[in-house]
């Protein structure tokens, strides 16, 4: 979908629905990039951070020939909005993909993905909270509590820990990347006119790709040490939890899944990379591990879209974001109006602060 396109409807159940699916089909995708970046890693003498530069920097470069092919590349609005959308989401995904692997190398995978996806979903719902003054609704909560429950029986770890110089920096760098995952989820809740999720991609992440060349380079990166099989994996990790899963994020975002809701759909990702471990690696799937799959995907059910009157927990979405302005970026002011002179806001801005900041883009 292109933010380019003609101004849609108001989100309904079903539309909402089908973007709680694409958050969720995002969740899974990002799942299977810590499968693809093992196998890249051990067939090449590539850093982690060379990895994720060309992860990032593919998936740009793939997307920024797609949208030159269809035109939407040129179609990108040269305005201030546009290019501070672009130059944040390319930061905050640079920072998120080099803190989280810096993370990882000081204080291990179990902890680094608890701390950084964990602080995640907590961090957007206390935004939302600060900017609604409200505290987030029941249905809400319960999700939080399971997501955060069961990503640390998942993540669980009895290996020896590092020295404690290691663990603070570790750490540190772990809740700097969930809060930039955290940051990249709310800026890209609204859409800037003109700007669609495919020329977003296109060039926010080729710029990430080039931040991170420059954490790479000091890492190791060395190309020729990869053989074919890293090639491969390397183009699967640009295409299929780059580039498809951030399509499906941001477009799920524009129809109407608010922020705290996505980042704790993207919780998914750890069941995904738990059930391939197990089933690809032949990892042993402990008790706990098995727990925490079943609260995480608890948690999804407790913030999937429902009818009203399905129960308490029935709209958490709804008490979750609405800063009720109804940026349903239909802009009925000023689209509708435009060309008939009668549309539902004869001047009168019908965006009547009903915004469930569900964030549909706007002209």
């Amino acid at each position: 979908m292109s933010a380019s396109e003609s101004p849609a409807a108001p989100p309904t159940h079903a539309r909402r629905g089908a973007g709680f699916v694409l958050v969720v089909v995002a969740g899974v995708l990002w799942g299977t990039s810590g499968l693809a970046g093992t196998i890249a890693a051990t067939h090449s003498h590539l850093s982690w951070g060379a990895i994720s530069s060309l992860r990032v920097l593919g998936g740009g470069a793939v997307m920024l020939a797609v949208t030159g092919v269809t035109g939407e590349l040129r179609r990108i609005p040269r305005s201030r909005e546009a290019f501070r959308h672009i130059a944040l989401t390319a930061v905050l995904a640079a920072v998120y993909q080099g803190t989280y692997f810096e993370s990882v190398a000081l204080v291990g995978v179990a902890v680094a993905t608890v701390i950084s996806l964990g602080a995640a979903p907590v961090a957007v719902a206390v935004a939302a909270a600060v900017r609604r003054r409200r505290v987030p609704s029941a249905g809400v909560i319960a999700a939080l509590v399971a997501a955060v429950v069961g990503l640390v029986l998942v993540s669980d770890d009895s290996g020896s820990a590092p020295d404690g110089a290691s663990t603070a920096l570790g750490i540190g760098l772990a809740l700097i990347a969930g809060l930039s995952f955290a940051g990249t989820t709310i800026v890209n809740r609204r859409a800037v006119p003109g700007l669609g999720s495919s020329a977003l991609i296109a060039t926010s992440f080729t710029a990430a790709g080039l931040l991170l060349a420059v954490w790479g380079a000091f890492a190791g990166f060395d190309l020729a040490s990869a053989d074919g099989v890293a090639w491969a994996w390397i183009a699967f990790l640009a295409l299929v939890p780059t580039v498809l899963s951030y399509l499906a994020f941001f477009v799920g975002l524009r129809r109407g899944v608010p922020p705290t809701t996505a980042a704790i759909l993207s919780l998914i990702e750890p069941v995904t990379a738990t059930v391939l471990a197990v089933a690809v690696l032949h990892e042993r799937l402990t008790l706990a591990a098995s727990v925490g799959i079943a609260l995480l995907l608890l948690s999804v059910l407790l913030v999937r879209p429902r009818r009203a009157g399905e129960g308490a927990l029935a709209q958490p979405d709804t008490d979750e974001d609405p800063d009720t302005d109804t940026d349903t970026d239909t802009d009925t002011d000023t689209d509708r109006d435009a060309g008939t002179g009668t549309g539902t806001g004869t001047g009168t801005d019908t965006d009547t602060d009903t915004d469930t900041d569900t964030d549909i883009p706007r002209g």
